[in-house]
């Protein structure tokens, strides 16, 4: 009889221990996802190309490399997030991508300079083949330092 009066108190405090939902509450909604737009992924992958050229400009090649790696995760992002939209296929890229990876990693300023003009070019011409030919991307061609919003940052090496 002890033994079962135990069982029924200790039964009693666990079920008084759970939560209860009220008539009126209802479980939280889940929030909808947010999807950037692809102009949105192109503008950050426009400020990643700056970058580059600039760690490239400076031989900072740590930088460098982190630069081309954010810009192909930018595309791999627009292509898993717009996957039926040849506007977000940057597969023409992916040659000169190579080129600036391997002139990175020998460190090779002239190299990097040729590559990075043909990821320049890549990226205009799938602006003309996408109808956004009016979107031209280039070298910079005035000083970073002075001309930049990264004005303050570093981007010099060790």
């Amino acid at each position: 009889m002890v033994q079962l009066r135990r069982i029924a108190i200790v039964a009693t405090c666990l079920a008084a221990s759970l939560p209860v939902l009220a008539d009126d509450q209802k479980p939280p909604q889940a929030q909808p996802v947010y999807t950037p737009r692809l102009n949105n992924i192109m503008i950050l992958t426009q400020l990643g190309h700056f970058k580059l050229w600039y760690a490239g400009a400076v031989q900072n090649w740590p930088l460098a490399n982190y630069e081309l790696e954010q810009i192909r995760a930018s595309i791999r992002i627009a292509k898993s997030l717009y996957p039926d939209s040849d506007k977000s296929n940057m597969d023409t890229m992916r040659p000169a991508a190579e080129d600036l990876d391997k002139a990175i990693k020998a460190k090779d300023a002239a190299s990097f300079t040729s590559a990075y003009g043909k990821l320049t070019a890549a990226c205009n011409a799938c602006h003309e083949a996408t109808g956004f030919g009016f979107i031209k991307i280039r070298v910079p061609r005035l000083s970073p330092i002075e001309t930049s919003p990264f004005s303050d940052e570093s981007f010099q090496g060790k």
